[in-house]
C-alpha cells in the first residue's frame, strides 16, 4: 500500500536553503498523514480495502506535489567590487598613494605616518621592465607600508602597548597586551590576573598592613606583607626569572626597564585602602595594571612571504616592505605579468598592477605606469524566485494503518480515507468529537454517497480532521478526487 507512493519521490527536488519571504499555511504530504484502512471482511463480506489502498496512494501523491510551489526569497550575497587609482607613469620618483588620487580607498593614507594615517610607498626607481619576460620587476625596498604604534596591522587581542628598544646591536619591538583597573576584595578573597594570584589573608588596619599569600606562575606560593600606599611589582623576566618588589611610589623607571627588557610578565599592584564593609568584613581597595608580552619583532624578521619589518626605536615607527636580496634565495626579485597585482599582505586587499604597453599586434613592449587597486567585499541582498519544497522526510510514514491512530496529533493535519465499516479509525473520532457528530456524518455518508467533511481538530486548531468517506470505494474516490479539486 505504502509503495504507491514510491514513485512520487524520484521527481522531488532538493529543497532550497534559503527561507521563504511569505509562508502560507497549506495541506502537504509534510503536516498531513493518511489514515488508510484495514478491515478486510465484515459479516463475510469482502470489503474493496485495495480501491481504497489505491485512492489513498493518489491521495498521498497529490500531497507530495502540492508541496511543491514556487516562491520568492531575499538573502544577502557578498560580491567582490574592484577600485583603482589613476595611473601612475614612471618618472623614477617616489610615489605616496592618497585618496585625491583614489577617493574610493578605504583607508587612512598620508605622505607621514601621524595619528591614524599609514603611509604606502611606491618607489619607481626601484621598478623596471623585464623585456625578457614581458613582466615587471619590482627589487628590493620597490614597496613600503609606514606604520606607527597607532595603525600597526599586528593583531593582538584588547588594549596593548608597543615598546621599542636594541638588543646586541637589533632593533626589537615588543608588543604587551595591557588591562589595569581598581578593585575590591573581602580579606579571605583573592586576585588573579595572568598567571599571578594574590589572597587576602589578614588586614592590621592600625599598621596600614595587610598579609596576602602569592602564587607565582611557576606554582611557588609565599607569604608576602603589603603596605597601603605602595606599589608592589611583580615579574617575569625574559629569562623565566620571578620577583617581587616593593616602591614607595609609582615605579615608572623600574617598569620601562622590564618592559625594554622584554619580561614576559609585569604586574603592578597598589593597596589603596583598607575598611569595615557593611557587613563587618575587612574589605581591601586596590589599583593594579598588568603587561603581558604577546608578540616580538625585529629588524629583518619576516611578516610574510618576502614582507619584512625594519624597526626604528627612536621615532617609533614600523615598516613593513618588499625584500630582495639576490645573494639570498629566500628573496630573489619579485616578477608581476600583464593582469596580475602585487599584494600587499594586509586585510586592505590593496596592490599595486603594472599597466603594460602593447604593440599593433598586443604583445608587451614596455610600461605606462602603475596603479593601486583595492578589491572590497560588499554585500547586497538579493530577490530569487525558486521552487520551493515541502515534503514529509520519508514519504511513506505520510501513510498509515487505522490501527496506528491512537489520537489525534498535535502537529498535522489528518486525513480519514473509507467509511466507519472498514477503517477503524472512526472509533478515535467518536472519542474526540462525540457520538452525535459523527452519527450526523455517517447520516449524510448514507444520504448522499459520499462525504467531504473537514472539522477542526481540538487540540491544534490550526490543523483539520478531514473525513473522505463513501458507502463503497466508488464513493470514497468521488470524496477524494472532490477534495483534489477543491483544496
Amino acid at each position: 500500500m505504502k509503495r504507491a507512493l514510491a514513485w512520487a519521490a524520484s521527481f522531488l527536488i532538493i529543497a532550497s536553503f534559503l527561507m521563504p519571504v511569505e509562508a502560507s499555511l497549506s495541506i502537504n504530504s509534510a503536516n498531513t498523514v493518511i489514515v488508510l484502512p484495514t478491515t478486510k471482511i465484515v459479516n463475510g463480506v469482502p470489503l474493496h480495502i485495495g480501491e481504497d489502498a489505491i485512492s489513498g496512494s493518489i491521495l498521498g501523491a497529490f500531497l507530495v506535489l502540492r508541496g511543491i510551489t514556487e516562491g520568492t526569497y531575499r538573502t544577502n550575497v557578498t560580491i567582490p567590487v574592484e577600485y583603482h587609482s589613476i595611473l601612475i607613469p614612471d618618472n623614477n620618483q617616489t610615489y605616496y598613494l592618497n585618496s585625491r588620487d583614489m577617493p574610493d580607498l578605504d583607508l587612512n593614507v598620508s605622505d607621514q605616518p601621524i595619528g591614524h594615517a599609514v603611509v604606502v610607498e611606491l618607489n619607481l626607481s626601484r621598478v623596471y621592465f623585464n623585456e625578457t619576460n614581458a613582466m615587471a620587476t619590482f627589487l628590493d625596498r620597490s614597496v613600503e607600508v609606514v606604520f606607527n604604534e597607532n595603525t600597526t596591522p599586528l593583531k593582538v587581542e584588547g588594549n596593548y602597548k608597543v615598546i621599542t628598544t636594541r638588543v646586541n646591536g637589533r632593533d626589537i619591538m615588543y608588543f604587551y597586551s595591557t588591562s589595569n583597573g581598581s578593585n575590591s576584595t573581602p580579606v579571605g578573597g583573592s586576585f588573579s590576573i595572568g598567571n599571578w594570584t594574590l589572597r587576602f589573608d589578614d588586614v592590621n588596619q592600625g599598621a596600614s598592613e595587610m598579609l596576602i599569600y602569592l602564587t607565582y606562575p611557576s606554582g611557588t606560593s609565599k607569604h608576602k606583607t603589603m603596605t597601603k600606599g605602595d606599589y608592589y611589582v611583580m615579574y617575569v623576566d625574559s629569562a623565566g626569572n620571578q620577583d617581587f618588589e616593593e616602591y614607595g611610589g609609582y615605579p615608572s623607571a623600574r617598569v620601562d626597564e622590564l618592559l625594554r627588557s622584554g619580561a614576559k610578565e609585569v604586574l603592578i599592584f597598589h593597596p589603596t585602602d583598607f575598611f569595615v564593609g557593611v557587613n563587618g568584613n575587612l574589605v581591601i581597595l586596590y589599583d593594579y595594571r598588568y603587561y603581558a608580552k604577546a608578540r616580538t619583532y625585529a629588524d629583518g624578521d619576516v611578516y610574510h612571504g618576502q614582507w619584512v619589518w625594519d624597526i626604528n626605536p627612536s621615532k617609533r615607527l614600523f615598516t613593513l616592505y618588499l625584500h630582495v636580496n639576490s645573494s639570498d634565495p629566500r628573496f630573489p626579485p619579485v616578477l608581476v605579468p600583464a593582469g596580475e597585482v602585487l599584494k600587499i599582505p594586509t586585510d586592505w586587499n590593496l596592490g599595486v598592477e603594472p599597466v603594460f604597453k602593447r604593440d599593433s599586434n598586443g604583445a608587451i613592449i614596455g610600461i605606462k605606469g602603475y596603479r593601486f587597486v583595492q578589491v572590497r567585499l560588499i554585500k547586497r541582498e538579493v530577490s530569487i524566485t525558486a521552487p520551493k519544497v515541502t515534503v514529509t522526510d520519508n514519504v511513506y510514514d505520510l501513510i498509515i494503518n487505522d490501527t496506528q491512530l491512537k489520537d489525534l496529533p498535535t502537529n498535522k493535519n489528518v486525513i480519514i480515507v473509507g467509511g466507519w465499516v472498514s477503517n477503524k479509525a472512526w472509533k478515535v473520532l467518536e472519542a474526540v468529537y462525540g457520538k452525535a457528530t459523527i452519527d450526523a456524518i455517517e447520516s449524510r455518508v448514507e444520504t448522499n454517497g459520499y462525504v467531504v467533511e473537514v472539522l477542526n481538530n481540538p487540540k491544534n486548531p490550526e490543523y483539520k480532521v478531514i473525513i473522505l468517506a463513501g458507502k463503497t470505494h466508488v464513493g470514497t474516490r468521488k470524496a477524494i478526487d472532490k477534495f483534489m479539486k477543491e483544496i
